[in-house]
This record gives structure tokens, sequence and C-alpha cells, in this order.
């Protein structure tokens, strides 16, 4: 029995083609490149002229027009201006503000009034409470919750409505972050 064996079983690489194929994804990456790099350059320079635009649209709608007296043009930039405030107002989720203080509202604290500050997410509350203490668990219990911030005791007061009834009146300031 005669066994041969072939001793050239050395797998042979084309350098030439992986040469060619290397070359070749190269190239087309340089491409895509090179097209990405104009495309960005082109939107920033779209997006420095419309900014410029944006800006000459603003000075002009902020300038006085001809034939208006600068009283008439206070009055109706201040009368637009509260009406935009009335329509951001409008605009905000009572049922979901609400909501959010009676979750965190304990036992024991009736709130009177309710009402937004102005600035964005600022609101007032007024209320009365039997004890000090429980003003103070529901401070607590606003400065725990993740949707409050800025938790702050504006006043508080001892009230007394005839000789049995007595009690606390409060004003808290808060920040809702929802």
């Amino acid at each position: 029995m005669r066994f041969t064996i072939n001793l050239a079983t050395r797998i042979h690489l084309d350098h030439r083609m992986l040469n060619r194929i290397a070359f070749s994804v190269i190239a087309f990456l340089l491409i895509i490149t090179a097209w990405n790099v104009n495309r960005v350059s082109s939107h920033i320079g779209e997006l420095s002229r419309l900014k410029t635009e944006i800006t000459a649209i603003q000075n002009k709608l902020g300038a006085k027009p001809s034939g208006v007296s600068e009283a008439d043009f206070n009055r109706q930039k201040t009368r637009i201006r509260f009406y935009n405030e009335i329509i951001e107002r409008k605009s905000m989720n009572w049922l979901s503000i609400l909501e959010l203080f009676e979750n965190v509202t304990p036992q024991g604290i009736s709130l009177s009034s309710l009402s937004p500050g102005k600035n964005q997410g600022e609101w007032k509350l007024d209320g009365r409470a039997r004890t000090f203490k429980s003003v103070q668990q529901y401070l607590e219990k606003l400065d725990a919750s993740k949707d409050f911030s800025h938790v702050l005791l504006l006043s508080h007061q001892n009230i007394t409505a005839g000789e049995m009834m007595r009690g606390i009146q409060f004003s808290i300031s808060c920040s809702v972050l929802k």
C-alpha cells in the first residue's frame, strides 16, 4: 500500500484581487464621505440663511407700522401679550394638575385656593389644617414627591372659630415638574 502526501496544500490568496477590493471599498467610502460633507455644508448654509430671514421677519413684526401712534402700538402689544397669556393658561391640562395635588394631599388638610403663578409651572396653595404638624407633614410629602420642587411655606397663622374650633391657615408655593 502506497500513500501519497501532497505537500503543497497551502491555501493561496490572490493578493491582487484583495488589494483591488480593498481599494474599491475605500474609494466608495471616500465618495460617500465627500457627499455627506457636501450635504452637511449645504444644510449649514441653509440654516444660517433661515436664521437671518427669521431675525429680519421678527424685526419687521416688532417694529411700529407707519401711521400708528406709539401709544396705540404699545396698547396693542399689551393686549396681544394679555391674550397670549390667557391662551397659554387655557392650554394647561387642569385635570392632571389637580390629580397631582390630590394624590399628595393627606387627610386633615383642606385646600381653599390653588392658583398658578406668573412663571411656568409655579403654583400657590392656600389651605387649612387642624394642627401645624399636619401642615409640616404636607410640606414633607410635597417635597418628597417627584412631581413637585421648590416647596416653600410662605405663611401660616392660627385661626379660631368659636371656643371649640381651632386650626392653622397656611400658604405654600411650589413648582410642578410635569
